[in-house]
């Protein structure tokens, strides 16, 4: 029998609807259960009192193929390789012992045959038996979120060199490695039980407003709601696949409590309201939409046009006004995003977030980017997997601190480029990179770890920029590369740059291409008049583009040192015109 827990100390959660599916969609009332993985959650004072926690799986494209279209959508090779990703999410207030369980018959005769990501957090593991390890997680107000890797589940991704880029395989023969990473994923959310004013403010209660109740099944009557309030309470929802909500005015909020999974996406239409919120430990899954679902074409996939960035479903969508807005973004797990999972359209100036404790899982198509941060806003405490640029530093006054990243193939770690801009004041801090399969064998503008890329509008040109627009004021620290990835930095600068502070970028190792692959650029462009943009000033008190303990393998890169050069560890080959516009050295 299945037990659960829900005490001060502890809450797990169980759908009695969950199917074992590997290979198609579920049904509306159905919830996909990991094939693969099991877990249990015990109090450390209660040892052996384990109780179950659901175990959630995503599959690419929903196992539902290519709906209405034959072009590339991203998922090819996650779907030719059987990728999975399973998770597993639970509140917690005390120190817990997880049990986590490898369900395909595979074994293990250690505890070190399992690995932790971020390893930084070094919980300490027991064995057992030949398929469960014991994974001690210790009580954090910020919570983890972490990968659990049985040495068995992991494969190598390889490019087979073919045409200009490659394309990933899972043959070795003749081929270069890219990543190793388990075939079938096992994320755990141990996430912090709300208390207190934290409580108040991300749980509804009466006092918070009139609330709607959704009956568990389908809905498809949300445009109609008429309190303040939609609270979905543990259950299954499903909008559809040709439905999304767009919600009247009169809706400021919306719920997903623990054990919620609602199928569906959520259009806040006006922009009437001073504070947003989507709040809980609930999943919202893009799973029943097609890749590109366009609702100027009844939800079915992009006809015709180049884009449909204004008219494509996106997990959640906000209209910003000129009066200023606030948004409380927290614990919601999204999954299976069909493209964009967050956007907000209108005035970026007044719209201010505040994301805590959100994830992101089974990013297989392609734009399934991160999240953009509008001006004045803060993030910490996050999970994205992400199939396009994951952190987007468009706007000033933006800080973002501790954020566990699983990178597919597409887009870089961190961009700031795509058009010119005017930015200051960006903080990011605590970043590791986990995973990634960024393997292209020529030189794209938008990959890497950094990435200011070259223009939205002609990626190939050099004369989009504009010397009146700065990005200045960006500061990098802590970033953990994980396992080996394709290169550290690129920008094709569109604006005038200076003070980019990049300290303790530290890269596992390189993949196998050539070092011609992995090279760092750092470009000016210049505008339709051939005026060039700027890159900070003359070193020793220049204030371009500084690399501070920026190491690989260990070895600190320095510009006095024999290591950085485009073919050496460093992979750096910036523009000799740029020599006094940048730095990298050891403190």
């Amino acid at each position: 029998a299945i037990t659960t827990a829900d005490n001060g100390n502890l809450h797990t959660w169980w759908h009695d609807n969950a199917v074992f599916n590997t290979t198609g969609p579920t049904g509306n009332d159905e919830v996909r259960r990991s094939s693969f993985y099991d877990l249990q959650v015990a109090q450390e004072n209660q040892p052996d009192k384990a109780y179950d926690a659901f175990t959630y799986m995503s599959i690419p494209r929903s196992g539902k193929d290519k709906i209405g279209y034959t072009k590339e959508d991203g998922a090819e090779f996650s779907s030719q390789a059987g990728l999975t990703m399973s998770w597993s999410s639970f509140e917690y207030a005390k120190d817990v012992w997880v049990d986590v369980s490898l369900r395909t018959g595979q074994t293990i005769t250690s505890a070190d045959q399992v690995q932790i990501r971020p390893s930084s957090y070094n919980f300490e593991k027991q064995l057992v038996d030949a398929d469960t390890v014991k994974i001690k997680v210790p009580y954090s107000d910020a919570g983890y979120r972490f990968s659990v890797e049985f040495e068995p589940q992991l494969y190598t991704a390889y490019n087979d060199m073919s045409g200009d880029s490659g394309k990933l395989t899972t043959e070795a023969e003749g081929n270069r490695a890219i990543h190793t990473e388990p075939r079938n994923s096992m994320m755990i959310f141990a996430e912090p039980k709300l208390r207190g004013e934290q409580k108040e403010r991300l749980v509804p209660t009466e006092e918070s407003g009139s609330i709607h109740y959704p009956a568990e099944g389908e809905v498809t009557n949300l445009n109609a709601v008429t309190e303040e309030i939609i609270y979905f309470k543990p259950g299954t929802y499903s909008m559809g696949s040709d439905y999304h909500a767009v919600l009247p005015p009169n809706v400021k909020w919306v719920y997903l409590a623990p054990g919620a999974y609602v199928k569906g996406a959520f259009r806040f239409l006006h922009d009437n309201q001073s504070q947003y919120k989507v709040t809980g430990y609930g999943v919202l899954s893009g799973e029943q939409y097609v890749y590109e679902a366009d609702t100027n074409n009844n939800y079915n996939h992009l006809s015709g046009a180049s884009n449909c960035h204004s008219s494509c479903v996106k997990m959640l969508q906000f209209a910003s006004a000129d009066a200023e807005q606030k948004l409380d973004l927290q614990g919601v797990t999204v999954a299976e995003p069909p493209y964009h999972s967050f956007v907000v359209y209108g005035n970026e100036q007044t719209f201010h977030m505040n994301v805590e404790n959100y994830k992101q899982v089974g990013s297989w198509y392609w734009q399934t980017d991160g999240i953009e941060l509008y001006k004045g806003s803060t993030m910490k405490n996050t999970f994205f997997n992400a199939n396009d640029d994951v952190l987007k530093m468009y706007h000033s006054d933006v800080t973002i601190d501790n954020t566990v990243i699983w990178k597919n193939e597409n887009g870089p770690v961190i961009q700031w480029g795509w058009t010119p801009r005017n930015i200051d004041n960006v903080n990011v801090t605590n970043t590791t990179v986990i995973h990634n399969r960024m393997y292209w064998k020529d030189v794209k503008y938008n990959t890497c770890i950094l990435n200011s890329s070259s223009h939205w509008e002609d990626m190939g040109s050099t004369t989009k920029a504009d010397p009146n627009t700065t990005v200045k004021n960006m500061r990098f620290e802590n970033i953990t590369v994980e396992g080996m990835t394709n290169c550290a930095i690129r920008v094709y600068a569109l604006s005038d740059t200076e003070n980019i502070h990049v300290k303790n970028l530290n890269i596992d190792a390189w993949n196998g291409l050539d070092w011609t692959s992995q090279v760092s650029h750092l470009k000016r462009y210049t505008n339709p008049a051939g005026e060039k943009v700027t890159i900070g000033n003359e070193i020793p008190d220049g204030n371009g583009l500084a690399l501070e303990n920026y190491s690989v393998g260990g070895e600190v890169i320095e510009k006095t040192a024999d290591n950085w050069a485009d073919h050496q560890l460093g992979r750096i080959g910036f523009d000799g015109e740029n020599w006094n516009s940048w730095n990298a050295w050891r403190t």
